[in-house]
């Protein structure tokens, strides 16, 4: 008597959600497919990481060359070479844009126009660098040059307030206070001898333990009469 095949269906294989085939020699996990992906992946993750690495090391050799760069620069200043360290200023700022060596060198500019006399340079170089927002670590020191810019020029209203912007950006007391008297002997030569008087008085309320407070002390003195 002849059999008949088993017409029963047998069931699908299963799949994954993911698409992969779950059946046969290959229901383990890690079958060929998803080998593969897992393969594609590690090697994503691979240049991802080497790309950041990457930028990493590449922006601490700009760091690292812009601070040689400026370094450079500051010798010739110190040499007396103004003009040919203004340039090497300059290449910094243009080269290594965005560093702290960059923004020192646009203080350095500022600094040797002002030695070379170029007060009014300096000043619009100081007011375009303040124009573009720096961090207070730098536009603490740049308003304070502006305000030696201007006092030179005889802006001294102006001075003033670039001293006592200066001031309340610095994050170190004793450069508050002595940023203060400079702004309090602005407003003198300005002629805000109310406003000078006001600025000393704070001084020596507010930085009594630095040693700007001796010299607020004589300014009063000397404003009051002794009073």
């Amino acid at each position: 008597m002849a059999t008949t095949a088993d017409t029963t269906p047998t069931p699908d294989a299963p799949t994954s959600t993911s698409g992969f085939d779950l059946g046969g020699e290959e229901d383990s996990f890690l079958n060929p497919q998803r080998l593969r992906m897992i393969g594609i992946v590690a090697a994503v993750i691979i240049v991802l990481g080497g790309g950041i690495w990457f930028v990493n090391s590449a922006g601490n050799r700009k760091e690292a060359f812009a601070a040689q760069a400026l370094e450079s620069a500051r010798n010739m200043a110190e040499q007396g070479n103004i003009g040919q360290a203004v340039q090497e200023f300059e290449k910094v700022t243009a080269q290594y844009g965005g560093t702290a060596a960059a923004n020192e060198a646009t203080l350095g500019i500022a600094q040797a126009r002002l030695v070379a006399g170029q007060a009014e340079l300096a000043i619009a170089s100081l007011q375009d660098y303040l124009g573009t927002n720096p961090s207070d670590t730098y536009a603490s020191p740049a308003n304070g040059l502006l305000g030696t810019a201007l006092e030179n020029t005889g802006k001294y209203a102006e001075a003033e307030t670039a001293y006592r912007k200066a001031a309340e950006l610095a994050g170190v007391e004793y450069l508050k206070a002595t940023l203060l008297l400079d702004a309090a002997r602005a407003a003198r030569l300005a002629g805000r001898t109310a406003e000078a008087r006001a600025t000393y008085e704070e001084i020596v309320e507010k930085y009594g333990d630095t040693a700007a407070r001796t010299e607020a002390e004589v300014r009063l003195g000397e404003m009051t009469g002794g009073a």
